[in-house]
C-alpha cells in the first residue's frame, strides 16, 4: 500500500467514527419513555414493534399505549374498537389521567386517578416502590404472583387485575409516613374488561423496570406499541431527519456520498500531483 493509499484510508477512517459518534449523538434523547432515549428512564430496550396506524395492526398482538398524550380521532377511536373485537389486545399505561378520554370513547367505565400512592409491602427505601398482587386473570399475568411497581396511580372501575396490599395509602403531604387524613386501604392500579386492560404505572416499561418484571413483559409478546399518541414515540428534530434520511434511498445515498467524495477528491488530487 502506498503512502497516498495510507493516507486516503486514515481519512476515511476518521470520518467514518466522527460520523459514528454524530450518529448516536443525533438519534437518542433524553425524554422519559422515549424509544430513542437509551438511559434509565428510556424505553429503548422494551422488544416490540413501533407502530403509527391502527389500521395496521396485528390481531394477535397485544397494542401498549404508553402515557398517552394529545386527542385520538373519530377514526383512531374506530380502529382501536376494531382491533378488540378481532381478539387484540390492547394495555394502556398511565398515571397522569391522559387516557380518560380515550377509555370513555371506547365505552371503558376504566379510569385513571392520579395521586401519590405509598405502602410499606416493600423492600425499597422508597415507599413509592413497592409490590403489586394479583388478583384478576388475564393473559398477561399468566405465572405472575407480584409486579413491583414505581409510583402508580389507582385505577377505578373494570375488574381488578392488580391491587396493593392494605399496608397502602395515598401519601398526600408527600412526607413518606401516614398522617392527617391519609389511612391505609388496598387500592387497585390495573383492571381490565376483556381485552382491553389498564395499569396505572407506564414505569414498569423504562429501561430501569424491564428487569424488574421479567415474566410480565415477556407475557405481552409480541408487542405493538404506539408511536403516536405515546411518549414512546418523542423525538426531536434531529432525530426526525436521521429517521427520514434512513426510510429515503436516495437521501441516505447522498449522504453515504458526502462522506466518501471528500476522500475520493483528496486521493484524485494526490494522483494528479
Amino acid at each position: 500500500m502506498t503512502r497516498l493509499q495510507r493516507e486516503a484510508w486514515a481519512v476515511l477512517i476518521i470520518l467514518l467514527i466522527a460520523a459514528g459518534v454524530a450518529y448516536v449523538h443525533a438519534t437518542t434523547t433524553t425524554e422519559e419513555y422515549s424509544r430513542y432515549n437509551i438511559g434509565w428512564n428510556g424505553t429503548s430496550n422494551l422488544a416490540g414493534e413501533t407502530v403509527r396506524d391502527f389500521a395496521d395492526l396485528d390481531p394477535g398482538a397485544t397494542l401498549l399505549i404508553l402515557a398517552p398524550e394529545g386527542e385520538f380521532s373519530t377514526e383512531e377511536v374506530a380502529d382501536l374498537r376494531a382491533f378488540l373485537d378481532s381478539g387484540g389486545r390492547v394495555l394502556i399505561a398511565d398515571e397522569e389521567g391522559g387516557a380518560n378520554q380515550l377509555l370513555a370513547d371506547l365505552g371503558s367505565t376504566i379510569r385513571v386517578r392520579p395521586g401519590n400512592l405509598a405502602s410499606l409491602d416493600r423492600s425499597y427505601a422508597d415507599p413509592g416502590l413497592f409490590l403489586g398482587h394479583v388478583v384478576g386473570n388475564a393473559s398477561h399475568v399468566a405465572g405472575v404472583k407480584t409486579v413491583l411497581l414505581n409510583h402508580p396511580a389507582a385505577v377505578e372501575g373494570g375488574e381488578p387485575l392488580i391491587e396493593t396490599s392494605v399496608l397502602t395509602w395515598d401519601d398526600l403531604d408527600g412526607d413518606g409516613r401516614v398522617s392527617g387524613s391519609e389511612t391505609f386501604a388496598r387500592r387497585v392500579v390495573s383492571a381490565y374488561e376483556g381485552n382491553l386492560t389498564v395499569l396505572g404505572d407506564p414505569s414498569l416499561f423504562i429501561n430501569a423496570m424491564l428487569a424488574e418484571n421479567p415474566t410480565f413483559i415477556q407475557n405481552l409478546q409480541p408487542l405493538q406499541i404506539d408511536g403516536r399518541h405515546s411518549r414512546t414515540g418523542t423525538e426531536n428534530p434531529v432525530i426526525n431527519i436521521t429517521q427520514w434520511i434512513r426510510e429515503t434511498p436516495p437521501a441516505t445515498a447522498a449522504l453515504a456520498a458526502l462522506v466518501i467524495l471528500p476522500v475520493a477528491y483528496r486521493f484524485g488530487r494526490k494522483e494528479d500531483e
